[in-house]
């Protein structure tokens, strides 16, 4: 059981260095991929803007041309007023005129909804435009700092990596399994060592004879507190 024991402790310290690398690294990672997804919503959201002016510019030509068709029928129907004879055809080119103008009013006003639109968007695009190149500069320089924190470290990851497969091997099943579970649940500690006369992660107080049985390391013995499997190192009856 020392065995076993020990190669817990082992493999716990292989985690545990493992964890300082990834802390190492800290928030880059997700920033980097944080920023990535952003210039991406950028991206596409510039991309809806600028389709849109398109659709503004299709809709704004539509608008002058029924205007300037109505404006033709306005002329001619203004020049046809002057010739009517009777009240009927005077009535009825009355109403063509105010269709007319009622078209270019409605489509004047329209045009100048669209231009305001339009406008909207080309600010609306620079200050995306403006957001998208201060966030590629984050990201180049989250990029170089996390490629440098790897470069760093990623010798020793692979090292580690290599001696915890070869730790698992040792290890029977059942026991890595309780090593993982704890682990799990305690933010990466499985195997801790006493800590004056306590548990070193919840400093729950440990009976004299418990602390014996501990330090004979002849079974596993687990925190009644927090789970933890304890050992007795050279220093657990001093500060940590």
């Amino acid at each position: 059981m020392r065995e076993r024991l020990n190669l817990l402790i082992q493999l716990q310290a292989v985690d545990s260095r493992l964890m300082e690398i990834e802390e190492q690294k800290g928030d880059l990672p997700a920033r980097v991929e944080r920023l990535g997804e952003e210039l991406q919503g950028l991206a596409a959201g510039m991309g809806e803007k600028r389709a849109r002016q398109e659709e503004i510019g299709h809709e704004s030509n539509q608008h002058r041309g029924s205007i300037d068709d109505a404006r033709e029928h306005l002329k001619k129907y203004q020049e046809q007023l002057l010739l009517v004879a009777t009240n009927r055809a005077y009535d009825a080119l009355t109403t063509e005129i105010d269709d007319a103008r009622k078209t270019i009013d409605d489509g004047e006003f329209r045009l100048l909804e669209l231009s305001e639109e339009r406008q909207s968007l080309t600010d609306g695009i620079k200050g995306d435009e403006l957001l998208e190149r201060q966030k590629r500069i984050d990201l180049a320089a989250a990029q170089k700092s996390l490629e440098a924190t790897l470069a760093e470290t990623e010798k020793l990851s692979k090292s580690l990596a290599r001696k915890r497969k070869t730790l698992e091997g040792k290890i029977e099943g059942r026991i890595l399994e309780t090593y993982e579970r704890i682990r799990g649940a305690r933010d990466g500690l499985a195997v801790v060592p006493v800590s004056r006369d306590a548990c070193g992660v919840c400093f729950h107080r440990l009976p004299p004879q418990q602390q014996m049985e501990i330090k004979a390391m002849d079974r596993i013995i687990t925190c009644a507190s927090c789970g933890v499997i304890l050992y007795w190192a050279e220093d657990s009856n001093q500060a940590t």
